[in-house]
């Protein structure tokens, strides 16, 4: 049955970034010819805006393009300009980082709040929406906390870079949701037919294990219900957790440049970490089973 959250996060995604993609795309040539050009118009005008505006905006085509209703024809050019127009904006990783840390500290200060100031906070969420002409959704802060989560990871496992790396690395260090509870300490299962609030560490490593790491920990990613979900954070988060000691570096497949905690590193460094890879493991395709180059990060 399909989750509560699962419908409200895709809700999130096609309200309020306001897609021009649609399901079903034209089956017309001209037609279609018309949707791609639009759409790359669309995309190209995001360069010229904040990466507050931009980065979210693109980062909600980028997962809406990788939907089966709105998965293009041929090379996906529409999708790839969406995720290269992201992985140029500095930022377009840490910015989810920053989302979650900044809605998780204020789940846990408002949890001390009495009801009436609560409700006072939710009034002036109000007044500032209705100024910015934005959507409001006047959920629990919890909600609101989690299901920026359930937005930010999907977007995350699209966007091949270092700085994507280091921000799934620090979440595949969180301990939150590991233990069985909520943030708040309540069960992450909430019965019937509402789905289970992941650890963010569950979802971080499915994320990473997207981005085409050649010789990962893990081989081929198996879903958050498959039953390995410790055996793959735990993996992840070692690999990681070498990466930023500096005993060891990575790369993404077809790519030659070798990564570090903090980007690229010089060869000479390279030759004087250890590499700890196994031949035997090429790992999990690209998410986008695109050409090496749509993964090597920007200059």
């Amino acid at each position: 049955m399909t989750s509560i959250r699962q419908l409200l996060t895709s809700f999130l995604f096609a309200v309020a970034v306001t897609l021009p993609a649609r399901g079903d795309l034209p089956e017309d040539p001209a037609e279609y010819a018309v949707w791609e050009s639009n759409f790359l118009a669309a995309i190209k005008s995001q360069v010229s805006n904040p990466p507050a505006i931009a980065i979210p905006k693109l980062g909600g085509w980028v997962v809406q393009l990788s939907t089966g209703m709105n998965r293009e024809k041929g090379e996906r050019p529409v999708f790839h300009a969406a995720q290269q127009a992201l992985l140029a904006i500095p930022g377009h990783a840490t910015y989810y980082q920053d989302k979650i840390e900044s809605l998780r500290k204020e789940v846990l200060d408002n949890a001390t709040k009495s009801p009436a100031e609560i409700e006072a906070i939710r009034a002036e969420r109000r007044k500032t929406t209705e100024r910015q002409k934005t959507v409001y959704f006047d959920c629990d802060d919890f909600d609101r906390y989690a299901n920026t989560c359930g937005v930010a990871f999907p977007v995350l496992g699209f966007l091949p870079s270092s700085e994507t790396v280091a921000v799934l690395g620090h979440f595949l260090n969180d301990p939150e949701g590991r233990d069985g509870k909520t943030l708040l300490g309540t069960s992450r299962s909430r019965g019937g037919d509402v789905y289970p609030y992941p650890a963010n560490a569950e979802e971080a490593a499915v994320a990473i294990g997207k981005l085409g790491i050649e010789n990962p920990p893990w081989v081929k990613p198996k879903s958050i219900r498959d039953g390995d979900t410790d055996r793959e954070v735990d993996a992840w988060k070692d690999w990681w957790n070498e990466v930023k000691d500096g005993k060891r570096t990575y790369r993404f497949i077809g790519s030659s440049v070798e990564y570090g905690p903090n980007g690229p590193i010089a060869k000479q460094k390279v030759r004087q970490t250890e590499r700890k890879d196994n031949a035997g493991h090429q790992g999990e395709q690209p998410a986008d089973g695109k050409t090496p180059e749509a993964h090597k990060p920007p200059n």
